[in-house]
C-alpha cells in the first residue's frame, strides 16, 4: 500500500481546523460561564432588597470561580446595588466608580461592555436619585440610555427601566411634560416587548403620581387602579412607591381615612427595608394624617418614631428638616403651645432648597399662630404670603398641564407606532408636518383661551372695585340723609328748645348746633379729613349732646403732644364710635360712665383708641332703636379694606369686648391703627 504524503494544503487546514476547536472551546467556556452568571444575578435579584448582605456574601464567593471580566463586573454591579439596599451609598458609589473606569478602559466596547455600561449608569442614576440630586442623577440615566441605544442587543427590557427612572427625575423636579413623555414611552416599549405583567407596575403608579400632582385626579384614580391590577406581580419596593402614592392621593383628595389606610400599608412593606428613611417617609405621611384627623396623640407618636428613623444625617438635610419642622409646629398649634409653634416656625429657611408647596403650608402655619396670638396684622401678612405661594402653584400646575397635554397628543401611543412604519417615506414625512401645524395651532388657541380668561378674571376684578365704589357711595349718601332727615333735626332741636325758654343767652347752643350740622355734612362727603378737625366734630357734638347734663358722661382726651394733628384719618372714624358709645354703651344702673379717647404715635403709625366702661359690644342689640341706621359701622368696615387694596402698609380697625378679655374690666374697646405715610386716594 502507498503511503499518502501531507501537501501544504492538507497542513494548513489541519492547523485551522486545530485552532478554530480551540478557539470554539474557549468561546464555549466563555458562555456557559456567562450563562450561569446571569442565572445565579436573576436567582438573587428578588433578595437585593430584603437581604443585600446575604447576596454580598455568596456572589463574593461565586466570584473566585469567574474568569471574564465582563462577567465579574456584572456581578460588581449587582453587588454595588445591595450595597445601595443596605443603605451603604458610599460603598455603592466607590464599588460603581471601579466598574465605569473599567469600562473606560476597554479599547473597544462590544455589546456586552455598553450593555455593562449602561446597566452601570442606570444604578449610578438611581443612587443620586437618593441624594436628591437630580440633574446627576439625568446625566447618569441619559449615559446608560444612549449606551444601549449604541449596544446590538434583543433584550430592551433594561431600556424600559431607564425610561421609567427618567420620567420620576424629571417629575420630582417639576418638568411634568418630560415625565409624561417618558413614561410613555416606557409603556409603549413595555407593550412592544409584552413584558407588561412585568413593567406596567411601576410605569402606571408614576403616571397616576403624575396626574395626581398636575391635579387631574380623574386620569390619576384611573391610572392608580390600572396599576393595583398588578399588585401581585410587583417588588416590593415598586409596591411602596405605589401604596404611599395612593396615600398621597387621598391626602390631596381630602379622603384622610383611606390615606391612612394605604400608608399603613406602606409601612408594613417598609418594616423590612434595611433603610430607615423609608420608615421616617411613612410614619411622617401617617403623623400629618392624624393631624388633619385632630388626634394628637397619634399623630405625636408617629411624629416622633419619624424624627428616630430619619436619625440625625436624614434632619441635617434642609429639605426633611424643614418637613418635620412644620408637622411638629401644627402639632404644637393644635395643643395650642404657641411657644413651641413659634420655636419652629420663626426659623430661618433657605427658600431655593424648599419646596413651593412647603412654603405654602408653611406661611399658613404662621397665619394661625398669629391668628391665634391676637396679632392680625401679622395673620394678614403670612395669609397675602401664603396667597402668593398659592398663586404660584397653580401658575406652575396651569403651565406644566399645559404642556403635558401637549406632549402626551404628540406622544400618543398611536403616533409613535406610525412614525415608526412611516419614518423613511416622503408622504408620512408630509403627514408629520401637517401634524405639527396642527399642534401649532392647538397652541396657539390654547394660549388665546389663556388670554380670555386673564381678561376675563381682570374685567371681573374692575366690576368688582366699582360695586365697592358704589357701595361706599350709597353708604356715605344713606349717611348723608340719614343726618340731614327731618326726623333727626327735629330731635336735635327738641333736645335744645327747653333751653330757648329758660335761658336769654342762646348763642353757645345754636352756634353748637350749627357747627354739629356743618361739620357732620363736610365728613360725609369727604374720604378723610385731619385729626385737628375730627377732634374738633367730635367735641363739639359731645358738648351739644351733654349740654343739659354735663356730668351724665365723664369724657377724658389724652393726645399726646407729638402728634402730628394734621394726618389725615377717614372720616367719621372717631366720632361713629364716640355717638355709639354715647347711646348705647350705658344704662341706668352704670356707674361713673366714662369714655376715653386716646391718640398717639407708635412705630410710624397713629394710634386711636377709644374705650368705654359700658356695658359692652353686642352686634344687633340696637337693630330696633329708631335712633340706629347701622350704617356707620359698615362704613368704617368697608373704607377700611377698599383703602387698604391700594396701600402696602395697611390700616387697622377693630372692636373688642374688653369683658372678653378681663373679667375685671367690662366695656368696649374701638382701635383704629393709621400709618403715617397711608394713601387715602382712590
Amino acid at each position: 500500500m502507498e503511503k499518502q504524503q501531507l501537501t501544504p494544503y492538507g497542513i494548513f487546514v489541519i492547523l485551522f481546523s486545530l485552532l478554530l476547536g480551540c478557539s470554539f472551546q474557549r468561546s464555549s467556556v466563555k458562555d456557559a460561564e456567562t450563562s450561569k452568571v446571569d442565572s445565579l444575578l436573576s436567582l438573587y435579584m428578588d433578595s437585593l432588597a430584603v437581604k443585600p448582605l446575604e447576596v454580598i456574601f455568596k456572589l463574593r464567593v461565586d466570584q473566585k470561580n469567574v474568569s471574564d471580566s465582563i462577567n465579574y463586573y456584572n456581578m460588581e454591579q449587582t453587588i454595588s446595588r445591595c450595597y445601595y439596599f443596605s443603605n451603604q451609598t458610599d460603598s455603592a458609589f466607590l464599588l460603581n466608580d471601579c466598574i465605569l473606569n473599567f469600562i473606560e478602559r476597554q479599547p473597544e466596547k462590544d455589546n456586552r461592555t455598553l450593555k455593562l455600561s449602561a446597566d452601570a449608569y442606570n444604578s449610578r442614576g438611581v443612587f443620586f436619585q437618593d441624594m436628591n440630586q437630580w440633574d446627576s442623577a439625568i446625566v447618569c440615566l441619559c449615559n446608560a440610555s444612549e449606551a444601549l441605544q449604541q449596544a446590538n442587543v434583543k433584550d430592551r427590557l433594561p431600556a424600559v427601566n431607564v425610561y421609567i427612572n427618567l420620567a420620576d427625575c424629571y417629575q420630582r423636579q417639576g418638568h411634568y411634560e418630560w415625565a409624561g413623555f417618558y413614561y410613555r414611552k416606557a409603556l409603549f416599549l413595555s407593550d412592544s416587548l409584552s413584558v407588561g405583567d412585568k413593567m406596567n407596575y411601576p410605569i402606571y403608579s408614576g403616571l397616576g403620581r403624575l396626574y395626581q400632582e398636575l391635579e387631574n385626579y380623574p386620569l390619576s384614580d384611573s391610572y392608580f387602579q390600572k396599576a393595583e391590577q398588578y399588585w401581585s406581580k410587583g417588588t416590593d419596593y415598586e409596591k411602596y412607591y405605589f401604596t404611599n402614592s395612593r396615600g398621597n392621593y387621598y391626602y390631596v383628595t381630602k379622603e384622610y381615612d383611606k390615606a391612612l389606610i394605604w400608608f399603613q400599608r406602606a409601612n408594613a412593606i417598609v418594616a423590612n427595608f434595611p433603610q430607615p428613611i423609608y420608615r421616617g417617609i411613612v410614619e411622617g405621611n401617617i403623623g400629618e394624617i392624624y393631624l388633619l384627623k385632630e388626634q394628637p396623640d397619634s399623630a405625636r407618636h408617629y411624629l416622633e418614631r419619624s424624627v428616630a428613623f430619619f436619625g440625625q444625617s436624614g434632619l441635617q438635610q434642609p429639605g426633611i428638616k424643614f418637613y418635620m419642622d412644620g408637622l411638629f409646629a401644627s402639632l404644637a398649634l393644635l395643643e395650642n403651645d404657641l411657644q413651641e409653634a413659634s420655636r419652629r416656625l420663626e426659623q430661618s429657611y433657605d427658600t431655593l432648597h424648599t419646596d413651593l408647596q412647603y412654603q405654602y403650608y408653611h406661611n399658613k402655619r404662621l397665619e394661625e399662630l398669629y391668628r391665634k396670638k391676637n396679632d392680625l396684622a401679622q395673620a394678614y401678612y403670612y395669609r397675602n404670603q401664603a396667597d402668593v405661594c398659592g398663586d404660584s402653584l397653580r401658575n406652575m400646575k396651569i403651565e406644566n398641564s399645559i404642556r403635558e397635554t401637549d406632549f402626551r397628543y404628540r406622544q400618543d401611543t398611536t403616533l409613535l407606532k406610525k412614525d415608526i412604519r412611516i419614518a423613511n417615506t416622503e408622504a408620512k414625512a408630509l403627514q408629520w408636518m401637517w401634524f405639527a401645524w396642527i399642534a401649532g395651532l392647538g397652541l396657539i388657541i390654547v394660549v388665546l383661551l389663556m388670554v380670555c380668561i386673564l381678561f376675563y378674571i381682570r374685567r371681573k376684578k374692575e366690576l368688582r372695585y366699582k360695586q365697592q365704589v358704589a357701595t361706599i357711595t350709597q353708604l356715605r349718601m344713606a349717611v348723608v340723609r340719614n343726618r340731614i332727615a327731618p326726623h333727626y333735626i327735629f330731635n336735635v332741636l327738641n333736645s335744645v328748645m327747653p333751653i330757648f325758654r329758660r335761658y336769654e343767652e342762646l348763642s353757645e347752643p345754636v352756634n353748637l348746633l350749627i357747627d354739629v350740622l356743618r361739620g357732620d355734612l363736610l365728613s360725609s362727603e369727604q374720604l378723610a379729613v385731619p385729626l385737628e378737625n375730627e377732634i374738633i366734630y367730635v367735641k363739639n357734638y359731645l358738648k351739644l349732646k351733654m349740654l343739659g347734663d354735663p356730668e351724665c358722661i365723664h369724657i377724658e382726651w389724652n393726645v399726646s403732644s407729638d402728634v402730628p394733628l394734621e394726618t389725615l384719618i377717614p372720616s367719621m372714624s372717631i366720632q361713629i364710635p364716640v355717638e355709639n358709645a354715647v347711646k348705647y354703651a350705658f344704662n341706668a344702673d352704670s356707674l361713673d360712665p366714662t369714655i376715653v379717647i386716646s391718640i398717639y404715635v407708635e412705630d410710624e403709625e397713629l394710634h386711636i383708641s377709644i374705650d368705654d366702661n359700658g356695658i359692652g359690644y353686642n352686634p344687633g342689640a340696637h337693630a330696633r332703636d329708631e335712633r340706629s341706621t347701622g350704617q356707620g359701622l359698615k362704613i368704617l368696615y368697608r373704607t377700611t379694606d377698599l383703602l387698604n387694596t391700594y396701600n402696602i402698609c395697611k390700616m387697622q380697625f377693630s372692636i373688642k369686648n374688653l369683658y372678653s378679655i378681663s373679667g375685671k374690666q367690662h366695656g368696649t374697646n374701638v382701635s383704629l391703627i393709621v400709618p403715617l405715610n397711608y394713601n387715602f386716594a382712590l
